[in-house]
């Protein structure tokens, strides 16, 4: 909404890939029971990450762990105590989602006699786990004068919860402040009845291609040609795909509300899917370990991409990107600091000589 509006978006080729539960739509929580000595380890039992906390060097070392001949991978908890186990489960069966822990008994998963195998998710746009969103300032105001964002949809890096509920409040007060001082807006009945007809098309018709199929068309194209690591010939074939998808959307109908909603959500995932592929074809480098990997352009490149890549509409109407400086540090942060993550991989010792 806020692209067709005409705001910028901010480093879509960023990712959000994270660490699932293997057959359960809901994340593994490595971060969480890290503190309690949970961790990540592959079929031998061994762990191979320092930090379980999500970011984009993690799912690398965690995809390459899979490559090696060492996956699955599992989410260990075997080893603990019982009383560290049952204040696990306490967080991630109530305060975390509650249907985890219905999907655990009926696969006969229990933390205390094996580990969880974990997979990788499918890929999506989420500031609040990676670095992808419609691009606010510190008040949240984006560049449409009018126009906030807030929570995982703006470019705020690992916002999560609270960041949402502080950015939230920031913007509440600012865009009070703005309308107090502005005028309502013309009214557009021309935009407005082009839009009507636009959301109601699918009910128009009785017969073409329903939601389902074309959502299930476009995330299998994403899945086959946008997942990392990210090669420039599959981004290109899946513009391809998407811009036929786009032809059949005359086609696309609706029998009742809910189908109708399907099909608005199902244009938008269209939409994001040809963003990530744009963007990622923009910035010709890697960076962000597995979040933003290139086949073809494999190493990073500070002099060239050290900055944010910007995704508008350009006054024709098409995918347009720019790029834009990154504001100095508020704290500064020593170089050796700044590549941390890059030191993930547990350092195997050397037998003695």
């Amino acid at each position: 909404m806020a692209y067709h509006a005409g705001a910028e978006l901010a480093n879509l080729e960023c990712y959000q890939i994270n660490p699932l539960i293997k057959d359960y739509n809901g994340p593994s929580c490595a971060y969480v029971t890290g503190p309690f000595g949970g961790f990540t380890a592959n079929n031998k039992g061994d762990r191979f990450i320092e930090c379980d906390y999500w970011s984009g060097q993690m799912m690398l070392e965690f995809w390459r762990e899979l490559q090696s001949g060492n996956g699955p991978v599992y989410l260990k908890m075997d080893h603990l105590a019982e009383e560290t186990i049952s204040e696990i489960e306490t967080i991630l069966h109530t305060n975390e989602r509650p249907s985890r822990g219905r999907f655990h008994e009926r696969r006969g998963n229990d933390y205390r006699k094996r580990p969880v195998e974990m997979h990788i998710s499918e890929i999506g746009f989420c500031s609040g786990h990676s670095a992808s969103g419609v691009w606010v300032d510190e008040n949240a105001r984006t560049t449409i004068p009018g126009l906030y964002a807030v929570g995982d949809m703006a470019s705020v890096p690992h916002n999560y919860m609270l960041g949402a509920f502080v950015n939230g409040g920031i913007a509440g007060a600012d865009a009070a402040e703005y309308c107090a001082n502005v005028d309502l807006a013309a009214f557009d009945e021309g935009y407005l009845a082009a839009e009507k007809e636009r959301v109601l098309a699918p009910t128009r018709r009785s017969d073409g291609l329903t939601p389902h199929e074309m959502e299930f068309k476009t995330r299998r194209l994403v899945n086959d040609y946008l997942e990392p690591p990210k090669v420039t010939a599959k981004m290109e074939i899946a513009q391809r795909r998407f811009a036929e998808i786009r032809e059949d959307l005359n086609e696309l109908c609706a029998s009742d509300p809910h189908e109708l909603l399907r099909a608005l959500e199902m244009q938008t995932i269209l939409d994001c899917a040809d963003m990530a592929a744009a963007a990622s074809l923009y910035r010709t480098e890697s960076r962000w370990g597995f979040y933003h990997l290139r086949v073809d352009h494999p190493q990073t490149d500070d002099e060239n991409w050290y900055c944010h890549t910007m995704l508008y509409k350009d006054e024709n109407g098409r995918m347009s990107h720019r790029k834009r400086e990154i504001d100095p540090y508020v704290v500064p942060v020593e170089a050796e600091e700044m590549a941390a993550y890059h030191q993930l991989r547990v350092k195997t010792p050397q037998a003695a000589e």
